[in-house]
C-alpha cells in the first residue's frame, strides 16, 4: 500500500484528492508508508525530474526520528521509500550535511539504525529492518545496502505491480501513458506460484487461453483473445522465436524476470503476426546487487527438479557484470507425461559508460517429453488411455540461442541508436502411434483401435536483426519520440516426415489396455526444406502534448517463403507485401485515470497448407479498442478495463494431419470478436499481494461455411483471481500463503457447434516458511509447497475430433536459498 506525499509539486484536486486521503488514512492504519511519491500533478514532469542515483544534491537533514527524516529524504530526492512504519519506530537516523546521490545519502542516513535498502525501480526503494542485534541486544551492526542499477529495473514490475513495459511500443514507456492493453506477469508471481511452465506463467491473465489442447508440454501453447501467439507470436527480447513446420522453441520460465502480453494486433511494429497480439519472455540479464539463489525441488508426480541463479560483477566499477542461470528437471508431470528439460543461460553485459550498453546472451536447452498427449475419444466418451503409447512415443529437441542487445546515446544529439540480433537452433526427433490414418481407427466392434507409427525430425536455423534510431525533439508544445526501425528474419528448415502404415503390432486392445509397446522408428519417405525471408520498414511516432499521449505509426514488409522437396526437387513460393498501421490516443488525467481508444492493423502471409498442399490466402486483421487505465494515488496498483472488436479475414484452422504433405488447415472465413477484459494487480500492503481477471469474449464466424458459429474451443467467459500473504511478526512470523481459483466457460469441441467441451474450475494454492524467523543465521533459506488443480479435476477438452486432458493435480515442494 502507497502513500503518496505530495511534496512541492503535489496538487491533487477533486476525485485524487479525496481517493488519495482516503487510501492514507487505510495505508497509516496498516502501518505501511510509501513516501515521495510525485502525485499525478507532477506526471507530466516526470520525464525531467525522475530521480537519478547518481546526480549529487545538496542535504541538510538533522539526526531525528528516523521516520520523519525519510519523509524529508523522500520529499528532496523524488524516490519512493517502500517501508513499515511499525519496524522504524522509535530508530534514530545519522546527521545527513552535504552533496551526495540519493544512495549514498540514504546510506548515511541509515547508518547504525539496522534497516537495509535495495533500489527496485529508478525511483523505487524497499527498507527492510534487520534483527542483527547481538544476544545482549547491546550492538546494533550496520546491514549490507544494495544498489540495483537503475537502468536495468525501471522497466520491471516490483512485487505484483508492473509500472512499465517496451514490448508494446519497443521503447521504454509508463503502461499509463501507452494506449494499449498489456498484461505483465511478474517475476515475483513466477516465484510465488512455483510456475513450471509458459502456460502456467499465464493462467491469471485476462483474455489468455492455454487449454486449447488440453495440457501438452511439447509446446508453449497460448491464445491471446482467441488466437494462437505461440506460433507467429512469440518473441523473446523482443524478437520473434521462429517456427518450424513442427516444431516450436520453448521457454523456460526460470530464466526470466517477467512476462509481457500485448493484446491486439502489432503489426505496425513487428511486421507478420496474429491479431491477437504477442507474448514477450524477459530474459534475465546482469544486475548489479541482485540476489542470488538455488533451489531443489520435488513434486508428486516423482519428478526432481534443481537450479541456479548467479549474478557476478566482472569489475569492481561494474563496467563487465555477467550472470549464469541454470537448471535440470527429471521425470513425469501430470498425467503421467514425461517432461525432462535441463536449461543454462549465461550472459555478460558491458557498460563502458552511461551511453553505451551491450548485453551478449546465449541459451543451452534440451527437452524430452511424450510425443502425443490425446486421448482414445470412443463414440463421443473420452477414455484415460493415451492415443499412442508413452513406452513406445518420445520428443527429443535441442535448442541452441546466441544474441546481443546493443544501445548507445548520442553525446551531441538527442537520439539513440539500437540493435538487437539473435541467432537460433534447434533439433528435433520424434516417433509416436496414431490411429489418424487409412486403415486406423476403432475395428472388431469398437473393442480394437489400429494404428501406425509416425516419425518427424526437423532442423531449424533463423537469424534476425532489428535496427533502431531513437529521436527526441519538441515541436511547439508537443514532445516527440520517433522510433524508425530495420528489421530482417530469416529461418531454414530441414523437415523429414515417415509413416509405417497400420500394423498389428500396434493395435490397442480395450480389455488389456495396459501392455508395452516396441517397435522401430519408420523410415522418412517425405524430405522437405522450408526457408521464410522477412524484411520491414517501420516508423512510429509518440507525441506527448500536456496530458494528451498520442502514438501513430506504420510499417511496410516484404516476405517470402518456399517449400521444396528434396525428392521430387518441386514445390512453391509465395512472395507477400503488406502494409499495416497503427493509431492512438490516450489522456492522462491527474488522478490516476487514463481513458484512450486504439486502431490497428495486421497481415500474416500463411505458412499453412491445405489438404492439397496449397498454401492458403495470407489473413487481414483489424482491431478498434477502447479502454481505461488506473493507477491510483496512494495505492501501489495498476488496473485495465478494455473493450475491443478484433476481426480477421481468411482465417486458417488446423483440420489433420496427412503422411505426404504433414499438418493441413482449413480456411474457415472470416472471424469477428468482440471482448471485454478487467484485469487487476496490487500490492495491497507489504505483507498482500493481488492479482484478478474478468474476460468476455464473444467470437463469432461471420463469413464462410460456418457462418454464425463459434470457433474451437473459444470459452466466452473466463475469470481468475490470485491472492498471496506473508506475515513477518505474531505467531505465524515467517509463514505466507498463496490461494488462487480460475474459472474457463463451456466452448465448442466442433465447427458445427454440435458438440461441447464442459466449463470447468480450477484450485491453486501455496504454504511457505522463511526460516529466518527461527534464526538470523537462517536468513535466505525458505521451503514452499505448491499445489495446481487441487481438486484434480479431470477436465478434458476436445477440438476437432482431437481430446486431451488439462493439467492434472501437482504438489511441488521447493526448498530455496537467496544471498
Amino acid at each position: 500500500m502507497q502513500v503518496i506525499k505530495t511534496g512541492k509539486a503535489g496538487l491533487v484536486n477533486g476525485f485524487g484528492h479525496r481517493l488519495a486521503h482516503s487510501v492514507s488514512l487505510v495505508a497509516l492504519a496498516a502501518g505501511i508508508v510509501v513516501a515521495g511519491v510525485s502525485t499525478p500533478a507532477t506526471a507530466q514532469q516526470n520525464t525531467e525530474t525522475q530521480s537519478d542515483t547518481s546526480s549529487a544534491i545538496d542535504f541538510s537533514i538533522p539526526a531525528q526520528d528516523l521516520n520523519q527524516a525519510l519523509l524529508t529524504f523522500a520529499n528532496q530526492t523524488n524516490l519512493q521509500l517502500f517501508y513499515d512504519v511499525d519496524r522504524v519506530a522509535g530508530l534514530q537516523s545519522t546527521a545527513l550535511n552535504g552533496t551526495y546521490s540519493p544512495a549514498d545519502a540514504l546510506r548515511i542516513l541509515l547508518s547504525g539504525s539496522g534497516v537495509s535498502y535495495r533500489f527496485t525501480g529508478k525511483n523505487t526503494v524497499s527498507l527492510t529492518k534487520l534483527e542483527t542485534s547481538d544476544s545482549s541486544g547491546a550492538n546494533v551492526i550496520d546491514p549490507v545496502y544494495v544498489e540495483a542499477n537503475a537502468q536495468d529495473s525501471e522497466d520491471l514490475a516490483h512485487g505484483y505491480v508492473a509500472t512499465r513495459s517496451s514490448a508494446g511500443t519497443k521503447t521504454s514507456k509508463a503502461l499509463i501513458e501507452t494506449a494499449k492493453s498489456i498484461s505483465v506477469v511478474s517475476g515475483q508471481e513466477i516465484e510465488d506460484r512455483a510456475v513450471a511452465s509458459i502456460e502456467d506463467a499465464v493462467a491469471y491473465t485476462a483474455g489468455v487461453a492455454t487449454n486449447n489442447y488440453g495440457y501438452d508440454p511439447r509446446f508453449d501453447q497460448v491464445y491471446v483473445r482467441g488466437y494462437p501467439v505461440h506460433i507467429y507470436g512469440d518473441y523473446r527480447d523482443g524478437l520473434r522465436q521462429m517456427t518450424g513446420v513442427y516444431a516450436t522453441f520453448r521457454t523456460e520460465p526460470y530464466s526470466l524476470e517477467q512476462l509481457e502480453i500485448v493484446k491486439g494486433p502489432t503489426a505496425a511494429l513487428y511486421g507478420q503476426s496474429t491479431p491477437g497480439g504477442l507474448l514477450n519472455s524477459v530474459t534475465k540479464r546482469p544486475h548489479l546487487g541482485a540476489k542470488n539463489n538455488v533451489y531443489g525441488r520435488f513434486t508428486n508426480t516423482d519428478s526432481y527438479e534443481g537450479g541456479f541463479d548467479y549474478n557476478l560483477g566482472l569489475t569492481e566499477n561494474g563496467t563487465w557484470a555477467s550472470r549464469f542461470v541454470g537448471m535440470a528437471r527429471f521425470g513425469e508431470t501430470s498425467n503421467e507425461i514425461q517432461d525432462d528439460r535441463q536449461m543454462f543461460a549465461p550472459t555478460i553485459r558491458w557498460q563502458p559508460n552511461a551511453d553505451t550498453d551491450l548485453t551478449i546472451y546465449t541459451l543451452f536447452q534440451h527437452d524430452e517429453t511424450d510425443a502425443s498427449a490425446t486421448l482414445l475419444n470412443l463414440n463421443g466418451a473420452i477414455l484415460d488411455y493415451r492415443t499412442s503409447d508413452a513406452d513406445y512415443d518420445y520428443q527429443k529437441q535441442d535448442q541452441f540461442q546466441v544474441g546481443y542487445d546493443l544501445t548507445h546515446d548520442l553525446n551531441n544529439a538527442p537520439v539513440t541508436l539500437a540493435q538487437k540480433a539473435r541467432f537460433g537452433y534447434f533439433d528435433l526427433e520424434a516417433r509416436y502411434l496414431t490411429g489418424g490414418v487409412t486403415g486406423g481407427g476403432w475395428k472388431n466392434s469398437n473393442t480394437e483401435y489400429h494404428r501406425a507409427a509416425q516419425a518427424v525430425e526437423e532442423t531449424l536455423w533463423s537469424a534476425q536483426v532489428d535496427n533502431q534510431v531513437i529521436t527526441t525533439f519538441e515541436t511547439a508544445d508537443a514532445k516527440h519520440e520517433v522510433l524508425t526501425g530495420l528489421d530482417l528474419m530469416y529461418s531454414k528448415s530441414d523437415y523429414r516426415f515417415g509413416s509405417s502404415g497400420v500394423l498389428s503390432d500396434y493395435i490397442f486392445y480395450l480389455n488389456d489396455p495396459n501392455r508395452s509397446i516396441s517397435g522401430t522408428t519408420p523410415a522418412y519417405t517425405t524430405f522437405d526444406d522450408v526457408t521464410y525471408n522477412q524484411s520491414g520498414i517501420y516508423v512510429q511516432d509518440q507525441i506527448e502534448l500536456g496530458n494528451w499521449h498520442l502514438n501513430g505509426g506504420v510499417r511496410f514488409d516484404y516476405a517470402e517463403r518456399k517449400r521444396i522437396s528434396r525428392l521430387t526437387n518441386k514445390g512453391s513460393t509465395d512472395y507477400n507485401t503488406a502494409t499495416t498501421f497503427n493509431l492512438s490516443a490516450l489522456y492522462a488525467f491527474d488522478n490516476g485515470i487514463s481513458p484512450y481508444v486504439s486502431w490497428g492493423t495486421s497481415f500474416l502471409p500463411s505458412t499453412s497448407q491445405n489438404s492439397e498442399g496449397k498454401m492458403l490466402t495470407p489473413t487481414e486483421g483489424e482491431q478498434y479498442e477502447a479502454g481505461i487505465k488506473f493507477e491510483p494515488v496512494g495505492f501501489d496498483g495498476f488496473f485495465t478495463v478494455s473493450a475491443y472488436r478484433l476481426t480477421e479475414d481468411n482465417v486458417a484452422r488446423y483440420a489433420g494431419y496427412s503422411g505426404s504433405i504433414g499438418s493441413y488447415y482449413d480456411s474457415i472465413g472470416k472471424l469477428e470478436t468482440r471482448g471485454l477484459e478487467v484485469e487487476g494487480s496490487a500490492n495491497v500492503t507489504e505483507n498482500l499481494s493481488l492479482v484478478g481477471n474478468l474476460s468476455y469474449n464473444n467470437a463469432k464466424i461471420v463469413k464462410g461455411s460456418y457462418r454464425g458459429n463459434t470457433p474451437l474451443v473459444t470459452p466466452e467467459k473466463t475469470a481468475s483471481t490470485w491472492a498471496n500473504y506473508t506475515f513477518n511478526e505474531g505467531p505465524l512470523d515467517g509463514w505466507g500463503f498463496g490461494a488462487g481459483v480460475r474459472y474457463t466457460d463451456s466452448s465448442y469441441a466442433n465447427y458445427t457447434n454440435t458438440s461441447k467441451n464442459k466449463p470447468y474450475t480450477l484450485l491453486d494454492a501455496a504454504i511457505r516458511y522463511d526460516f529466518a524467523a527461527l534464526s538470523n543465521k537462517l536468513e535466505g533459506l525458505t521451503l514452499a509447497i505448491n499445489g495446481t488443480n487441487l481438486a484434480d479435476n479431470d477436465a478434458s477438452i476436445c477440438n476437432n475430433g482431437y481430446c486431451y486432458q488439462i493439467e492434472g493435480q501437482t504438489i511441488a515442494a521447493t526448498l530455496k536459498y537467496d544471498w
